[in-house]
């Protein structure tokens, strides 16, 4: 059977390549045996541009160490 993937201990599948991790998608039971997931919008991943001084890479503002532990945190319990 092509396109059939069996979940582990956590019930993670692996879905097709249409869907990319942090999609928000819909979740409709057709009846008792088949789900179907329908894409309602892409994940929007923040751009970072750094720039080049003396050579090394900088960000172009100063970045709160305790603002990024926190989104961290809170994707890791959002799992």
């Amino acid at each position: 059977m092509a396109g059939v993937t069996k979940l582990d201990q956590r019930r993670r599948g692996i879905f097709p390549s249409a869907f990319r991790p942090g999609d928000l998608m819909e979740e409709a039971e057709s009846d008792d045996m088949s789900v179907r997931f329908r894409l309602i919008r892409r994940a929007e991943a923040p751009e970072v541009k750094l720039r080049k001084l003396g050579g090394r890479l900088y960000f172009p503002r100063i970045v709160n160490r305790s603002v990024i532990a926190a989104a961290v945190r809170a994707e890791r319990d959002a799992r």
